[in-house]
This record gives C-alpha cells, sequence and structure tokens, in this order.
C-alpha cells in the first residue's frame, strides 16, 4: 500500500504543478500563439516525414552523382571544360568588377525607363532602315521637308529630338 499512496501523491503533485504552469498568463499567450501556428506546424511536421521517408532515394542519388562525377574527372576534356569554365568565370568577375561597369551601374543607362527609350528607339531605326531599303533613296526638296515638319505622324520624334537637344544641351554645360 505504501507503493500506491506514494503513486497517488506523486500524481496530484504532478496534476498541481501542470495545472499550475498552465494557469501562468505567458504560458497560457505562448500555447494560444502555438495553437493559432498549428496548422503551419502540421503542414512542416507533414514536409519533415516526407522528406525522411525519401532520405534513401535522396542518398542513393547522391551517390550515383559521386560516382558519375568520378568517372567524368578522370576524362582530360572535362578537365579542361572545367577549367575554361573557372577561367571564363574568373574573367567575367573581373570585368563585372572593373570601375567601367560599376559607373555604368550607379549611371541611369541601365534604368528600365532609359532602357525602354533606347528599344523604341532601335525599333524605329530597324524600320526605317527596312523602309528605306524598300523604297530606295528619295530626293526631299525643302517643301517637302517644311510639308514633313508638320505632319502630325512626325511630330512627336520632332518634339521628342528637341527635348533631346535642350536636355543634352543642359547636360553638356553641367559636365
Amino acid at each position: 500500500m505504501g507503493e500506491a499512496g506514494k503513486g497517488a501523491v506523486m500524481e496530484t503533485s504532478i496534476d498541481h504543478l501542470l495545472v499550475e504552469k498552465l494557469s501562468d498568463p505567458r504560458t497560457m499567450e505562448q500555447l494560444i500563439h502555438l495553437l493559432d501556428k498549428l496548422e503551419n506546424v502540421t503542414f512542416l511536421l507533414d514536409m519533415l516525414e516526407n522528406f525522411l521517408q525519401r532520405g534513401p532515394e535522396f542518398a542513393d542519388s547522391i551517390n550515383e552523382l559521386v560516382v558519375l562525377l568520378r568517372q567524368s574527372i578522370s576524362r582530360p576534356e572535362y578537365v579542361t571544360r572545367f577549367e575554361n569554365a573557372l577561367t571564363a568565370l574568373h574573367k567575367m568577375q573581373e570585368f563585372l568588377d572593373s570601375p567601367q561597369v560599376q559607373e555604368l551601374i550607379k549611371s541611369d543607362v541601365l534604368d528600365v525607363r532609359s532602357v525602354q527609350v533606347i528599344g523604341k528607339v532601335s525599333r524605329s531605326l530597324y524600320q526605317a532602315s527596312k523602309e528605306a531599303a524598300e523604297t530606295g533613296t528619295k530626293r526631299v526638296g525643302i517643301i517637302g521637308l517644311m510639308r514633313t515638319l508638320s505632319d502630325p505622324e512626325v511630330q512627336p520624334a520632332l518634339n521628342f529630338v528637341l527635348n533631346f537637344a535642350r536636355n543634352l544641351s543642359k547636360e553638356i554645360s553641367d559636365a
């Protein structure tokens, strides 16, 4: 009976400690937070379980890759390719670290708006070149030029060129 009595007293004290711990406001707050995240925790545990179940499959794949790499390294053409790739990466890093590229990155040349304008200009240049090749060289006199300058399709480009000239002049004088 002594052993049974000890078990009952021990169980009562554990129950009392558990109730006391659960009554603590910090513990209640943490439990509520945990319950709010329970769905995420369950999802994470499911993913971890699936990952661990596939462990042997991952190990086999890694082992096959190591065997394949060992076989490939012994071939001289792969060693040469690897050395060439490393040399290319080193040269690319030197290029990217150069002061010229760093200055280019700081400038507005790579700004999205600049790239869009350059794209429009290059498409226009290509189209104009194509049309000039198709129609051949036409002589335009002063009256034809004046008529073209008042053409509504030419006006936006003319305004662009004039604004560009004005802003370029400001940039040059500021430099």
